[in-house]
């Protein structure tokens, strides 16, 4: 038997079995910290987290890897999914565009969670999703830190330099916020933490275990399937612990990282039908599409997603801007220092520090190269591609802590940068998944605008409708728990007053406690002039009553009611609509094709005094479609108290005639 003897308590370093209530202490309060926040986190926070919630309920619920049921369900829709099909005669279905491992692990832990307290992800998805990230993310980051503590008193860290590590660690990381979501990166870090820890414990101590062999080997291949990327992590352990012992590297670390591996490739197997995932597809069909009327997000993506920046503005920001490495968390200042001192490190320690540098530069390099994708990640509050990266920079700062702590000023300066990082993932920790503060802050000062440019209406629109056309009807109906209230706007030929285009209409309005109808005059000059309502709509001249023989037209009133500029306006009082992001309608076609038609979106809102006296905001929101009468598909009206924000009422409109 080639099996080596396990190392007694007794042979350990005097530094690691030593006692550190401090230590502990930090770790144990950061995790209270961590854990209060989690089980205080809204779920489903973004397309990203979403879109591996989709796969997660959909394996438990459904038996399938296609999201499309979960997909249209309410607030659990996502950007990030693409369309698969197995072949040309196969229907499509939409899948996750995230590598499905660690889903599929999720999944495993929500049926056991839905095995026994029975809660489901849609119908409680509050407690089953935090009860699943304290499993996944909590309790695997509690024991990571222990192991990195034991670790670094290993290599005879100071006490100083060991709890500022871990304050960092545990406070101070950008890694924190995104505990309290379901992504790959928090894993990746946690994998990586034991894997340093124990090839730490390869180098360092004179009798190997062959256990831990199988360790470096297991954690290395979870950190790359879990993040891409660290491929090259992986090939560097693999020669790392072949220069210790190449015969137990293939006895006890290479099966070890083949179970994780093996796993990778089946799961993507099963769901892609090829070894290829679909992260890896980006630009293609199956990112950009059009389904049942509707392109893909990818098609003609917004915002930060939408980045042209050149390379050196893209890194400048990477490093020292809104999602700057050294900005965001100036605790890697001492990162920085710790790479340029190499003197009087151990082996192992050694390794661990040349890794940290070459993948940190290799894997920016690439991101760099990336330029069809400088969007720094998404929305989130850090360069979160890099994060899996974060213990190598703890590492790499040993040395660098180890002086500087020699003196009560070296520790004061360390605090402060500490302190500057703690904030940064303070401000972020309830959700990751936007902007941090140092993005706010530019794009407030103006020196940053990400936004997508929308033209404004030209000419401005006061009104929900769209256009105006002779010989045209147009019905929408709006729901309520009173009933259903039913507008219908008919128009007749145009006619010349005092040398102006007008068309005649009928405004009728039926609700569940009342019903009216008036005939107007639209001046089609000045509503083609983006005027407000007063100024196109007026009360049908006396003298036009005899040369009009319909009857519906002779019923009107001297004046125009209240009820037909407010529904026109929408508003209080008048107020030009703001040009938003398009929308589309969906609806069904009459041989059951689901289809749908793209429209502008208008929104606008008003400061007033509701009827009761209170001071309201009321708000609308309207979509503009020329293949519909009157050119609006749709509109919303909300009115929401000022201090409060309870909503007071709402009220949504939906046109009854889509085209063919």
């Amino acid at each position: 038997m080639n099996q080596q003897p396990e190392i007694s308590r007794a042979d350990k370093p005097a530094s690691e079995t030593s006692g550190d209530p401090l230590g502990l202490v930090i770790i144990c309060v950061s995790m209270l910290v961590v854990a209060w926040f989690v089980l205080n986190s809204s779920p489903l926070q973004s397309a990203n987290d979403r879109s591996r919630w989709c796969t997660v309920w959909s394996l438990v619920e459904r038996g399938t890897y296609q999201i499309d049921e979960i997909n249209q369900a309410t607030g659990w829709s996502t950007i990030d999914k693409v369309r698969h099909r197995a072949d040309e005669n196969s229907d499509w279905h939409f899948y996750s565009s995230k590598p499905p491992l660690f889903s599929t692990i999720v999944a495993g832990v929500y049926w056991l969670e839905r095995s026994t307290l029975g809660f489901e992800l849609r119908q409680h998805p509050n407690i089953a999703s935090r009860l699943i990230l304290l499993i996944v993310n909590v309790i695997p980051w509690f024991f990571a830190l222990l192991s990195f503590r034991k670790a670094m008193k290993r290599l005879s860290v100071s006490g100083p330099a060991l709890w500022l590590l871990l304050a960092a660690a545990g406070f101070g990381s950008m890694l924190t916020p995104f505990l309290t979501t379901l992504n790959n990166h928090t894993p990746a870090a946690i994998s990586l933490i034991f894997c340093l820890s124990a090839i730490i414990r390869l180098t360092a101590a004179e009798e190997k275990r062959n256990l831990d062999f199988a360790i470096v080997g297991l954690t290395a291949a979870l950190t790359v399937c879990f993040e891409l990327p660290a491929a090259l992590f992986g090939l560097l352990s693999f020669f790392l612990v072949c220069n210790i012992d190449v015969k137990r590297t293939l006895k006890f670390y290479v099966p070890a990282a083949l179970v994780p591996l093996a796993a990778f490739f089946v799961t993507n197997w099963i769901c892609t039908g090829g070894i290829k995932p679909f992260y890896a597809y980006y630009g293609t069909e199956k990112y950009v599409y059009v389904h049942e009327g509707i392109p893909s997000y990818w098609s003609s993506p917004q915002g930060i997603d939408a980045n042209t920046e050149s390379t050196a503005v893209y890194l400048f920001h990477c490093l020292l801007g809104h999602h700057g490495l050294l900005s965001i968390t100036p605790f890697f200042v001492l990162t920085i220092c710790g790479w340029c001192c190499v003197k009087n490190l151990r082996h192992g320690q050694r390794a661990i520090h040349w890794m940290g540098l070459f993948l940190s530069l290799a894997i920016l390099a690439f991101y760099l190269s990336r330029t069809q994708n400088y969007n720094y990640g998404g929305n989130t509050a850090a360069l979160r591609w890099m994060l899996w990266l974060t213990p190598f920079w703890w590492y790499g700062a040993i040395p660098a802590l180890q002086k500087v702590t020699q003196r009560i000023s070296g520790i004061v300066m360390v605090g402060i940068l500490l302190g500057a990082a703690i904030l940064s993932a303070a401000y972020s920790i309830s959700t990751p998944w936007k902007p941090g503060w140092i993005f706010e802050s530019m794009q407030a000062a103006g020196w940053i605008d990400y936004r997508t440019k929308i033209a404004p209406f030209d000419p401005p629109r006061y009104s929900i409708l769209g256009h105006v056309q002779p010989q045209q009807t147009g019905v929408w109906k709006s729901d309520s728990p009173r009933g259903q209230s039913v507008l219908q706007i008919e128009t007749f030929d145009e006619r010349s007053l005092n040398g102006r285009s007008t068309i005649i209409a009928i405004f009728k309005m039926e609700t569940p406690s009342a019903s009216g109808q008036t005939t107007v005059a639209i001046d089609i000059e000045n509503f083609k002039l983006g005027k407000d309502v007063i100024a196109w709509l007026s009360p049908l001249p006396p003298d036009w009553q005899q040369n009009l023989t319909d009857e519906r037209i002779l019923n009107f009133q001297g004046k125009v009611p209240n009820w037909t500029v407010n529904i026109l306006r929408s508003l209080p009082r008048p107020r030009p609509y703001n040009a938003e992001s398009p929308r589309y309608l969906k609806y069904t076609k009459a041989d059951g094709e689901k289809w749908a038609i793209k429209c502008l979106r208008g929104a606008a809102r008003v400061r007033f005094r509701d009827t009761d006296e209170q001071i309201c905001w009321q708000r609308c929101d309207v979509l503009y479609a020329d293949e519909v009468p009157f050119g609006v598909a749709a509109w919303t009206t909300v009115v929401t108290h000022e201090n409060s924000k309870t909503i007071r009422r709402r009220q949504k409109w939906m046109t009854t005639q889509v085209p063919d």
